[in-house]
């Protein structure tokens, strides 16, 4: 049989990833086999010194020196949710005589491992539960089918689902073998039995349990009396603020999102669920699977038809609006009222839901009726022809009846780029409760449109001494970002490789490879995305409104006109996004994204699947019934002062605990600390890994407050106040404005938000209580350029 010799470039890539994962694992299982011991000498690393990239200047570097994976704990609120600490009241029995766990707990321990770690399907699950219950001492009470489960917990299924034709979208009939049927004499289908791929199967949940359930386990976290959400946070905007101050009692505030996700290869079915998350909930609990509300459900090979899809759950959103609901928790009556605060998606789903144009279409803004121009093969919206006059509700609703009314069975009107009506209407304002997700627009758009473009600007040297300045990062533990792909395979780059090039690295990284033109204009863009996803005042906002009107009117003369796209335009409508809603960072899709790939995996075979999806998030609530606490600060991983870890500053610190007249003998020393959602590293903690969860800016409270920067040596505690033992850096004679041309403006801002350091032998302490953000390194010539990271806790 002929052999095939020659491959093409796509397989040959595939090859290549799957031999780098393999040896990525095996690297990965040959570092997790070796000794745990954090309090180890740090000679034990030396072996790994030919890691080390000899290129880094500082001398405490070099001790930098394996790159083993750092796993995340229960300290870092990662998976806060989903493990087996449970502090909820439990009276049942135990499982069996002289069993230290109940047998709600053990089930909910086996049920926590089957569902969410191994993901085994229903048939499997109960057959293993029966196979444990042979091995356990008996008599035993564990339950062994999901009628018992349920019963022992004191839930109920409250979610039904539909079947539909695909073609006519009218209700199957269900024949007594469980086949469907299309009951619509004029449809096609007519009186068939209908294949999967035939059907569209659409799940409803309950609202109303769920927000019960996710406010039940987090009411004490509702109830204290501090705010712990940043201040860029949703709750800052001036809707919420707005709608806050015209109520009297407690409030539930829903996001919206719905987006679709291949699921079966074999027959294209998708599936589109319809989330909800609440943001009276602060970041990053808001953002916790067990705390996203899932509405619907659709599961089909066609798109879903909005009215169709959504009809029910947008009812019972209406009502929970117009009359409110009460619950009862820990034996106390709440009233709650139900708001709606935005619906954000990707600018297809957006389209789909709300029955308009296209983001390739002539009329595709949502938030003003500028009309795009035909150019060579796309639509474009040049900047010196932007039409901004504002869209309204009244005006869209309009558009959208007599689109409604001017549509046939061949033919959908645009009236300006409205389709027809959507039921999302009802309990959404138009447009200014619809948001710009800059996970697509920004992340994976148009970062990833001027990279591409770079890769035909640039030298192969330039390529891959970008690729290596990526490669060589470290950042904090909390960034899972390892930059494997190159440049020029960007497309390959997931959302959170492309925001945190643009947050943090980018810049440094496009001023030591790019022109100076292309660097200079690129700087502009990735200000303004900094300024707007975590804004500190209006100041800011104004700031970045400036630079964006700024970049959109030179990116043509900077590359050309084929980057003015509609996704470019809608960069011109974020600050007034932000105004109303909060920061990008946290009215972004980053969270819902990660739930759809969750839903994923409760998916076994073809058939049903919305209805699997649905059940196992049912399942999955049993588990997670831990209920959140209050925040608290605290020491973690506790240190003596005498170990050989502390060695090369035991002197500086013992000196300046002097200084700072504090009793030696009352102190404890911690390698990490936490702090409300924020989790610190010490440079001693971070040694044996490869992450950098040490380096902060601080500021002292004062009339003029300036931002500092430093290492974090050690944290301890004294007189119930924790302090930092830090290592300062000073700002460099060199500044990233010298290297690009740019308004001084725009320079003195580039300064302030990248400045450009020095290492110094200066220690000093600090409070705890004054430190602002873990903050990202990248190296820059023989000095160092630092950034903060402003959002800690956003969701991969």
């Amino acid at each position: 049989m002929y052999k095939k010799k020659f491959y093409s470039r796509r397989v040959v890539d595939r090859r290549h990833k799957r031999l780098h994962k393999s040896k990525n694992h095996k690297n990965y299982i040959q570092s997790s086999s070796s000794n745990d011991d954090t309090d180890c000498p740090i000679d034990d690393f030396k072996e790994f010194k030919h890691l080390i990239d000899t290129s880094i200047p500082s001398m405490i570097y070099k001790d930098f020196n394996t790159n083993q994976a750092y796993d995340d704990d229960v300290h870092d609120n990662t998976n806060e949710l989903n493990d087996f600490v449970d502090n909820s009241t439990d009276y049942s029995s135990p499982l069996y005589r002289g069993c230290k766990y109940s047998t709600k707990k053990s089930t909910k321990m086996l049920l926590d491992f089957l569902i969410s770690q191994i993901h085994l399907d229903k048939k499997n699950i109960i057959g293993l539960i029966k196979l444990i219950k042979l091995l356990l001492p008996i008599p035993n009470k564990l339950p062994t089918s999901w009628k018992k489960i349920k019963k022992l917990f004191g839930t109920t299924t409250l979610s039904f689902t539909t079947f539909l034709c695909a073609n006519c979208l009218n209700v199957c009939k269900i024949t007594s073998f469980n086949t469907k049927n299309c009951s619509n004499n004029s449809c096609r289908l007519f009186d068939r039995t209908l294949k999967t791929s035939e059907i569209v199967e659409i799940v409803h949940l309950d609202i109303r349990s769920q927000i019960k359930l996710i406010i039940n386990r987090n009411i004490n976290l509702l109830q204290q009396q501090h705010n712990v959400s940043p201040s860029s946070d949703v709750t800052s905007g001036s809707f919420y603020r707005k709608m806050a101050s015209s109520e009297h009692s407690n409030t539930v505030t829903l996001i919206l999102h719905s987006d679709g996700a291949p699921l079966v290869r074999s027959t294209k079915q998708s599936i589109w669920p319809f989330f909800a998350s609440i943001v009276e909930l602060p970041p990053p609990v808001r953002d916790y699977q067990a705390n996203i509300i899932l509405l619907s459900l659709w599961s089909s090979k066609r798109k879903p038809d909005v009215n169709v899809f959504l009809e029910k759950s947008i009812n019972d959103i209406e009502r929970l609006i117009n009359h409110g609901t009460v619950f009862y928790i820990n034996n106390m009556e709440y009233r709650f009222l139900i708001r709606i605060q935005l619906f954000v998606s990707d600018l297809p789903a957006r389209a789909l839901m709300f029955k308009t144009t296209h983001f390739n279409g002539y009329y595709a803004c949502h938030y003003c009726v500028t009309k795009g121009h035909w150019s060579g093969s796309s639509v474009i919206y040049p900047y010196d022809k932007n039409n901004l006059e504002l869209r309204t509700h009244v005006g869209f609703t309009a558009a959208a009846n007599e689109a409604k009314q001017k549509s046939t069975n061949k033919r959908t009107p645009n009236i300006q780029g409205v389709k027809g009506f959507s039921c999302l209407l009802k309990i959404i304002s138009y447009p200014r409760q619809i948001v710009l997700d800059y996970m697509h627009l920004v992340c994976l758009g148009h970062v990833q449109s001027l990279i591409k473009r770079w890769c035909q600007l640039l030298s192969s040297v330039d390529i891959m001494k970008m690729d290596n300045m990526l490669s060589i990062a470290r950042f904090p533990h909390n960034v899972h970002v390892i930059y494997n792909e190159s440049i020029l395979n960007v497309e390959s780059w997931k959302a959170k490789h492309g925001r945190l090039f643009v947050l943090n690295l980018g810049i440094p990284i496009g001023i030591s490879c790019l022109p100076v033109l292309n660097s200079s204009h690129w700087i502009i863009y990735c200000l303004l995305v900094k300024l707007l996803h975590t804004p500190e005042s209006s100041d800011d906002i104004d700031f970045a409104d400036m630079l964006i009107n700024y970049y959109c009117r030179t990116i043509a003369n900077v590359y050309d006109e084929s980057l003015e796209l509609y996704s470019l335009h809608a960069h011109l409508h974020l600050p007034s996004q932000v105004r109303l809603h909060g920061g990008l960072s946290t009215s972004s899709a980053f969270a819902f994204e990660s739930c759809i790939r969750y839903l994923k995996t409760k998916v076994h075979g073809t058939k049903h699947l919305a209805s699997q999806i649905a059940y196992w998030y049912d399942i999955q609530s049993i588990v997670n019934q831990r209920k959140a606490e209050t925040t608290t600060s605290y020491g973690v991983n506790e240190i003596n002062l005498q170990n050989e870890c502390i060695s090369d500053y035991r002197d500086h610190l013992v000196y300046l605990i002097q200084v700072y007249d504090q009793d030696l003998k009352q102190i404890a020393f911690f390698r990490r600390f936490k702090q409300s959602f924020n989790t610190f590293h010490t440079l001693i903690y971070d040694k044996p890994y490869r992450c950098r969860s040490y380096i902060i800016s601080y500021s002292i409270k004062g009339d003029d407050p300036v931002i500092q920067y430093g290492n974090i040596i050690l944290f301890y505690k004294y007189n119930n106040n924790y302090f930092a033992f830090i290592q300062k850096y000073r700002c460099s004679r060199k500044q990233l404005s010298q290297f690009v041309e740019l308004p001084i403006e725009i320079c003195n801002k580039l300064n302030e938000m990248y400045p450009l350091l020095e290492l110094t032998n200066e220690y000093d302490i600090i409070r705890a209580d004054v430190i602002r953000h873990k903050c990202v390194m990248v190296n820059f010539q023989d000095v160092y350029c630092l950034s903060e990271l402003k959002m800690d806790f956003e969701h991969d």
